[in-house]
C-alpha cells in the first residue's frame, strides 16, 4: 500500500466484496461438511443429514432420532441462509462502492450489516447458548464487532476526507 500510495482503507474496500464471496463459497462448504446445521423445521425446504453426520449423530445424543433412522429431522439450512446472505452483502458492498465519500466506508458497510445479519441467523441455528446466557459464541462475536464498527465509524468521521476518487471507481 504504502510503496503504491494507496491507502490501507481504500484497499480494504476494494477487498469487502471478495471477502463475502469467500465467506459465501465457505458456507456452502459447511452444507457439504455437514457443520453449522439449523434447528428442525417443517418447512419444505428442510434439509436432512445422512447417517454417521454430526447433526444425524447429535439428534441421536439428544433423543430426537432413532439410531435406526436412515436420515437426521429435516433442519433449517443455515449454511444455504449464511450462503445467500453473503452473496447479497457482497453485491450490497460492490454496489456502492461508485458512491462512498471516503476510504473506508465500503469496509463499515459491511462491518456493520455483516454482524447484524449474522446474529439473525443464528437464532435458527442449532447452537447452545453460552456464558450463562441464550446468546450463541456467534452472536457474542457479533455484538462485538458492532460495537467495532461503530468505533471505527467514530473513526472515519474524525479522520476527515481521504479518498482516492483518481483511481478506478470500482471493486476488484
Amino acid at each position: 500500500c504504502h510503496r503504491k500510495k494507496i491507502s490501507a482503507l481504500y484497499l480494504a474496500d476494494i477487498l469487502t466484496p471478495s471477502i463475502f464471496v469467500g465467506l459465501m463459497f465457505g458456507r456452502i462448504g459447511c452444507l457439504l461438511n455437514g457443520c453449522c446445521f439449523g434447528d428442525p423445521t417443517n418447512l419444505p425446504w428442510g434439509v436432512c443429514f445422512p447417517r454417521e453426520s454430526f447433526p444425524y449423530e447429535t439428534e441421536v445424543a439428544k433423543g430426537l432420532l432413532l439410531m435406526q433412522a436412515p436420515y437426521s429431522l429435516p433442519l433449517h439450512p443455515t449454511q444455504i441462509y449464511s450462503s445467500l446472505n453473503a452473496l447479497i452483502l457482497a453485491l450490497l458492498t460492490w454496489h456502492y462502492f461508485p458512491f462512498r465519500r471516503k476510504d473506508g466506508e465500503v469496509l463499515l458497510l459491511g462491518w456493520f450489516v455483516y454482524p447484524i445479519t449474522r446474529f439473525s441467523l443464528e437464532i435458527l441455528r442449532d447452537e447452545p447458548g453460552r456464558f450463562g446466557t441464550v446468546f450463541t459464541t456467534s452472536q457474542w462475536v457479533s455484538v462485538g464487532m458492532l460495537i467495532s464498527a461503530v468505533v471505527f465509524r467514530a473513526y472515519l468521521k474524525r479522520r476527515g476526507d481521504q479518498f482516492h476518487p483518481q483511481l478506478s471507481n470500482s471493486p476488484a
